[in-house]
């Protein structure tokens, strides 16, 4: 364990950031992008999906081998690929090329999802909150600033420009990582073939309750955050709010302030208060797409409930993807990256739906069947958390009068 952590920390943490912001580049610029290279107005949604999936993969088929391999070797295979696939992104001229191009670089940003658990063995065992808290923080951020980032470099230069930063940064970032992340050696000390384990992974899954819970809340919430940043630039744009692009930019920069309460939560968590954060959590995020309902207009009045909303929002999902880490991280360490692999897998299956739901309720009926589809969701994970937790209680004190 390191003695002074704050700085591999602070690597971890833009590391972290650096490589899950490749993930939502293209997403606010892929008009720009099909209309150059010629991809079918109807087909450029493949520029996002196809990262996407490309990172889906990434967690689920990638990041359990960190529980078998050094960490640092994956990690630098894995950025190496992603900064090739920058390069060609460069100079691609051809729709089908870019679009496996992008689906590389999302499954190169899975290192970041391998990165994550490291914290552990860098940290005091009691300080984990905190610290995971301060990475979760700078993923969360990179998440975050992507889209705001990714409009405003196309718009001052071109979009290309926009995987020319990115390609810098993880420059720089692979030779931090070469220079000061420890090679840790390996915890497992199984000797599983690949398939077995995959295979693995499903037992995992069915056997372990703190992770089928963990990954449920979080699906849910998640899912209300991609609806929520996939429906709010289209709903700020239309009448009568008539947000410009720059304004509804501000509005992401400003909810990024939420992120960067992520280690005070998990500071919080660190005394034993999970179940009583997870609940706060979960009611900032419904509290979120609440407010929303009573933006009426352009004014004074909207736009600080936008700010609140977009601030609670981040507040309450990088706290509960905090704690719900905190949890299964502390389950067996042989099998964390398996454990993580899959709780960011069946999460970011929650993203995806909430991002598909959140367009298709608001051009098929309107925004207000999407919010309302918004708030169902936390809502859903904060009753099951309630319930499982009466249930749980009930357990104990019945067990404590038998005994």
């Amino acid at each position: 364990m390191t003695k002074k952590p704050n700085f591999l920390i602070f690597i971890l943490a833009i590391s972290c950031g650096s490589l899950a912001a490749n993930i939502y580049y293209a997403q606010p610029i892929v008009q720009l992008i099909a209309k150059e290279l010629n991809i079918p107005s109807d087909l450029s949604g493949l520029l996002t999906t196809f990262t996407q999936i490309g990172y889906g993969l990434g967690l689920f088929l990638i990041v359990p081998l960190a529980d078998f391999f050094k960490s640092k070797k994956i990690i630098g295979i894995l950025i190496g690929l992603t900064i090739i696939s920058l390069i060609g992104t460069l100079i691609s001229e051809n729709g089908i090329v870019f679009i496996l191009l992008t689906t590389i670089i999302g499954i190169g940003a899975c290192a970041a999802q391998i990165l994550v658990p490291l914290t552990m063995r860098i940290v005091p065992i009691e300080e984990t909150g905190k610290y995971v808290g301060r990475v979760m923080s700078g993923l969360l951020i990179g998440i975050m600033i992507a889209r705001p980032l990714s409009i405003g470099i196309a718009g001052w230069f071109s979009w290309r420009m926009v995987f020319l930063f990115s390609l810098i940064t993880l420059v720089v970032i692979l030779l931090l990582i070469i220079k000061f992340l420890p090679n840790y050696e390996v915890v497992s000390t199984s000797n599983l073939s690949y398939p077995k384990l995959i295979a693995s992974m499903v037992k995992l899954l069915i056997n372990t309750s703190p992770l089928q819970q963990r990954a449920f809340y979080h699906a849910c919430l998640f899912a209300t955050f991609s609806l929520y940043w996939t429906v709010m630039p289209i709903l700020l744009r239309s009448e009568p709010l008539r947000f410009s692009n720059n304004e509804i930019a501000l509005f992401g920069f400003v909810a990024i302030a939420g992120a960067l309460l992520t280690p005070t939560i998990g500071k919080i968590a660190d005394k034993g208060f999970i179940s009583i954060m997870t609940n706060v959590s979960m009611m900032l995020v419904l509290l979120s797409i609440v407010l929303l309902f009573f933006v009426r207009d352009h004014s004074l009045t909207s736009v600080i409930l936008i700010i609140i909303s977009g601030i609670s929002i981040d507040i309450g999902v990088s706290g509960n993807v905090l704690l719900g880490q905190k949890v299964i991280f502390g389950l067996n360490p042989e099998i964390r990256n398996r454990l993580n692999g899959l709780y960011m897998t069946i999460f970011f299956l929650g993203g995806a739906f909430g991002s598909w739901i959140g367009s298709y309720t608001y051009y098929k009926f309107n925004s207000e069947v999407t919010l309302i589809i918004g708030t169902a969701l936390p809502l859903i994970a904060l009753l099951v958390h309630l319930i499982k937790n009466n249930t749980i209680n009930l357990s104990k004190t019945k067990s404590k009068y038998m005994s």
